[in-house]
């Protein structure tokens, strides 16, 4: 392909870009805002003040979040396709979460209160993006 048919094309390819890419920015940070309202405690601030275990478990979840909705921008059809399997990435991510949070019964909360690193930060965010890397890999095909 030559020069000047690689700018012809950019356009059109810089489209599908921006939408694919916003398409995807959208849903992880919406993902993350759901898991963020769910959760009893305020992470956003939590995140502000430096607490560490808080950033550990977030950072997982957030993590675990964009990876399938990396495979669906990268394998989606279109745009419908990308919402529809980004609304299914969300989902499991979100009951990975649920499931998560009743398994610790508080242990989590504990951690982030005390603002000490333990078991539980550790484990939701490798589950977290364990569940994500398994989620892309059946989205990815």
């Amino acid at each position: 392909m030559s020069a000047a048919e690689i700018l012809h094309l950019f356009p059109a390819t810089l489209l599908s870009f921006l939408v694919a890419f916003s398409l995807g920015a959208v849903f992880w940070v919406g993902g993350l805002v759901i898991v963020s309202l769910i959760t009893p405690i305020s992470e956003l601030t939590l995140l502000r003040a430096g607490n560490l275990p808080c950033a550990l478990a977030f950072g997982g979840k957030a993590l675990g979040m964009v990876l399938p909705i990396a495979a669906v921008a990268r394998t989606a059809a279109g745009p419908l396709d990308q919402i529809i399997w980004c609304i299914v990435a969300v989902a499991v991510q979100l009951v990975v979460h649920l499931i998560l949070t009743t398994l610790l019964a508080g242990r989590l909360k504990q951690e982030i209160d005390a603002d000490q690193l333990g078991g539980a930060a550790v484990f939701v965010a490798f589950m977290q993006v364990g569940a994500g890397i398994l989620n892309n890999a059946v989205m990815s095909g």
